[in-house]
């Protein structure tokens, strides 16, 4: 986790399964501090491992999910696949209503901008931020030279 936050972070691009592993490990690293990680479903199913993309896109909404996630006898949903060039990256999560952050979520603001900057007309962001749910559903389109 520490290199890719170090090294990784100063390219411009990534490959796929690199930004997926490093959400991985960060799964696992907070399965450590929940009483319940069987709710932690995740379903990974890429076949392009290598594509490029640019680094930190899709880690921001799995922090924010442990950061506002309730995971007391709730957990969440991940989805990662990569069908026909388009990756598909859809998370579900219930909110803690307890821990009301007041806080604006800049990283997601941040993640919204760079979308729009790096693919152009080539993604879909959806976003329901319901007052007990969250859900994520973004999907990219390569273009074909990115193989």
């Amino acid at each position: 986790m520490l290199r890719y936050s170090t090294k990784d972070l100063e390219k411009e691009v990534i490959s796929l399964d690199k930004e997926i592993g490093y959400i991985e490990s960060l799964i696992g690293l907070e399965k450590l501090r929940i009483k319940n990680p069987e709710l932690l479903v995740i379903e990974k199913n890429i076949n392009h491992p290598k594509i490029n993309i640019s680094p930190m896109l899709l880690v921001p909404f799995v922090e924010n999910a442990f950061k506002h996630g309730d995971f007391r006898d709730k957990g969440f949903v991940l989805k990662v696949s990569d069908d026909n060039k388009v990756l598909h990256f859809y998370l579900h999560n219930y909110k803690n209503q307890k821990m009301k952050d007041t806080a604006s979520g800049i990283g997601i603001e941040n993640v919204k901008k760079r979308l729009e900057i790096l693919y152009p007309k080539k993604h879909e962001l959806f976003i329901k931020d319901l007052e007990s749910e969250f859900i994520v559903d973004l999907r990219i389109i390569f273009p074909y030279e990115n193989n």
